[in-house]
């Protein structure tokens, strides 16, 4: 490897963060994030539009929260550096302390109307059209909402979370069964402020 300069964090979940401070140590490298307790360096918060000219490479910010409230994607010319908005396989988690499914949605067609471009994920491998994924992931959701509507109609408006992932996710693995749950939770956020929106 060369130099490292710069460092981009996309969101701000250990498995994006952990070894900061041992790469910054090594390296030297600035580290950047839309939150403050991960920057190092110069260079400040990262903001949506914002263009970083580095290594060679033009990138520009896009906010895309849901999955959490500080998840950014990376666009470069012919490719999106995705994280957790989109995934190399399977579909991603609202986070509980702070994602939100209205957000994930927005930020999906934000990323739709990118057009084709490869979509680097933070996790597995890449897709080829990202507003194809994109697409996809929309479509997943709404079909989800949907079902999740009709197990609460079924179930009751009392119905728990673990009750809807029963009815709902009965053909999932149950080692998914908790991010199943963190799934239902964030949807049942969602419809009950579906009215409003």
């Amino acid at each position: 490897l060369g130099p490292i300069p710069l460092v981009l964090i996309s969101h701000r979940h250990g498995d994006h963060t952990d070894g900061i401070d041992t790469l910054v140590a090594a390296t030297g490298a600035t580290v950047r994030s839309v939150g403050s307790g991960f920057q190092r360096g110069l260079g400040g918060p990262l903001t949506d539009g914002e263009v970083i000219d580095a290594a060679g490479l033009r990138i520009t910010v896009l906010a895309t929260p849901g999955h959490t409230a500080d998840s950014v994607s990376f666009v470069l010319e012919d490719a999106v550096l995705t994280a957790d908005t989109i995934l190399g396989r399977g579909t991603a988690v609202i986070d509980d302390e702070d994602g939100s499914l209205a957000d994930y949605l927005d930020s999906l067609r934000r990323l739709q109307g990118l057009g084709q471009r490869t979509v680097l994920p933070g996790h597995g491998p890449e897709h080829g059209d990202l507003a194809e994924v994109a697409s996809m992931y929309l479509a997943h959701r709404r079909d989800r909402l949907d079902q999740v509507r009709q197990a609460v109609r079924v179930l009751g408006d009392g119905a728990t979370a673990r009750q809807v992932v029963e009815h709902v996710y009965a053909d999932v693995d149950e080692t998914l069964s908790d991010a199943a749950e963190k799934s239902v939770r964030a949807q049942l956020a969602f419809l009950r402020d579906e009215p409003s929106r």
